[in-house]
């Protein structure tokens, strides 16, 4: 391989994101039908999660499909994540959603270049403008809407605004300049693997940087193929790939972990000993680590400490120790006096949680090299409540999100009128809160929870109404395959991620 560098322009990296049934995957399948000539699209395996399209200015995009949403959430934490931009789909009827809500916040953290697409506009309960202000009350500003993130009203039904969607992608690409250094070893990440009975272990990847030729090595943690059966996103066989392109090889020895960065040698030697220092990272890692039962759904952030003196390690140690909860654990697997170098690269890029600290100190001049293909956290500082701020702000980030129930309103049953299979008439009085058409709730007697059912309609008096307020007797429609009974009270709620 040259030692020239060669930098060039390169395409983006798109993953498209957003609630369950706003039409991710209707947009998806609109874009690589009506980009990808019929005769090819045959040939693109089920399986096969990432494709790039060709824009009416000839503009090529790489897509990556829900796999590629997974691959990307669990790579938020890494200083380098697959896609280069995001496209938050919204639905122009249904507005923002508790997953719209998710992307939102993956797309934030991130800091991903991202565009606002307002889907089913052919809808005759489409309501785009409700969207950019519900949108407005997450914190995203839309083009005349008091910012400047782009948005698209589209149709991926019909295609209606797809077009300019694509060109609005292009534009986005050239204003953040992306680059590519054609001469180097291709890196990236594995967006998907499987095991086949008849090829064997192959995976999708997307290459962020370098090429990729045959007669090279790809190694993802300590799974290794040659890149003999080296093959476009449609089952082309290629002699040369470069950056931004979907593949898929064949050949892995081991199935490689979705979402880990992938490297390619020269030779097989060279493969070989990468994997070899891989198990040593990743030996003194679990060494470091201790044996340490951590409880399901509690975050574990191991740290690299590098300081200038030991005096000063042992004091950040307590300060760190101290921002330790039930939710997040702060562990420090490594704690040395000098610069950061190259050790603590490789130790860090083999646990994607792990970040490295440093405090009044440098770090070796080959890191920035390195750390472009491994891409781990690096936070230096001279200020000891800067650095814990930053922990502090780091554990609300990694802290594993739960789904709660939220109370709204309490009614009492007062009287029972009918019941025909699953649907009820009944009376009642809000006693806390309010409760209101659609809202679920639970139902609760002596002995606990008895059931759980919806209300699908409410009157106050003669007269329908949607809610019903504290201290009012109301009566009630609801659904629930338990029967609700005198004396039951129903806890209407709804959940929320916290």
């Amino acid at each position: 391989m040259s030692t020239t560098h060669t930098t060039i322009e390169r395409s983006p990296v798109v993953a498209v994101m957003g609630h369950v049934d706003h039409g991710k995957s209707t947009l998806l399948d609109y874009i690589r039908k009506t980009n990808i000539v019929d005769g090819e699209a045959g040939g693109i395996t089920q399986h096969l999660s990432t494709y790039e399209v060709t824009t009416e200015s000839d503009k090529r995009i790489t897509f990556i499909d829900t796999p590629g949403h997974a691959a990307f959430d669990e790579m938020r934490h890494r200083g380098g994540t697959v896609a280069d931009i995001a496209i938050l789909i919204v639905s122009a009827e249904d507005g923002v959603k508790m997953q719209t809500k998710h992307a939102i916040e993956v797309i934030t953290k991130n800091k991903i270049p991202f565009i606002v697409a307002i889907n089913k506009i052919d809808k005759p309960n489409a309501q785009p403008d409700n969207v950019k202000t519900e949108l407005m009350e997450q914190g995203i500003y839309v083009e005349g809407f008091g910012g400047d993130t782009p948005v698209c009203p589209i149709s991926a039904k019909t295609g209606e605004g797809i077009d300019t969607l694509l060109e609005t992608l292009s534009i986005v690409a050239e204003i953040e300049e992306m680059k590519g250094d054609i001469e180097r070893l291709a890196t990236g990440f594995v967006i998907e693997a499987h095991r086949d009975p008849k090829q064997g272990i192959s995976a999708t990847l997307i290459i962020k940087n370098g090429s990729m030729k045959r007669g090279q090595y790809v190694v993802v943690d300590d799974s290794i193929t040659p890149t003999r059966m080296l093959r476009d996103f449609m089952g082309k066989d290629l002699d040369e790939a470069h950056f931004s392109s979907p593949i898929q090889l064949v050949g892995f020895d081991k199935l490689p972990a979705i979402g880990s960065l992938f490297s390619t040698f020269e030779s097989k030697k060279d493969a070989e000993q990468a994997i070899a220092e891989f198990n040593d990272i990743k030996q003194e890692l679990e060494e470091a680590r201790g044996i340490m039962n951590i409880p399901e759904g509690v975050a574990l952030i191991p740290i690299i400490l590098r300081t200038d003196v030991a005096g000063t390690a042992e004091a950040i140690a307590n300060e760190i120790q101290k921002l330790t909860t039930e939710d997040v654990i702060f562990k420090i697997i490594k704690s040395e006096s000098g610069d950061i170098n190259e050790s603590d690269i490789k130790l860090a890029s083999s646990d994607t949680n792990t970040v490295i600290i440093g405090f009044h100190v440098g770090e070796d001049s080959n890191i920035s090299v390195l750390n472009e293909y491994e891409a781990v956290t690096i936070k230096k500082y001279s200020i000891i409540y800067e650095l814990t701020e930053y922990l502090a702000t780091l554990s609300e980030e990694r802290r594993i999100k739960k789904e709660v129930e939220v109370e709204l309103g309490q009614v009492k049953i007062l009287k029972t009128f009918s019941r025909q299979k699953d649907k009820a008439v009944i009376g009642g009085k809000v006693l806390s809160g309010e409760i209101r058409v659609g809202h679920s709730f639970k139902i609760m007697r002596k002995d606990g929870i008895a059931g759980y059912g919806v209300l699908t309609g409410l009157q106050e008096g003669k007269m329908e109404t949607q809610n019903i307020l504290e201290g009012n007797e109301c009566g009630i429609m609801a659904t629930s395959k338990e029967e609700v009974r005198e004396g039951d009270i129903l806890i209407t709620f709804t959940k929320e991620i916290q």
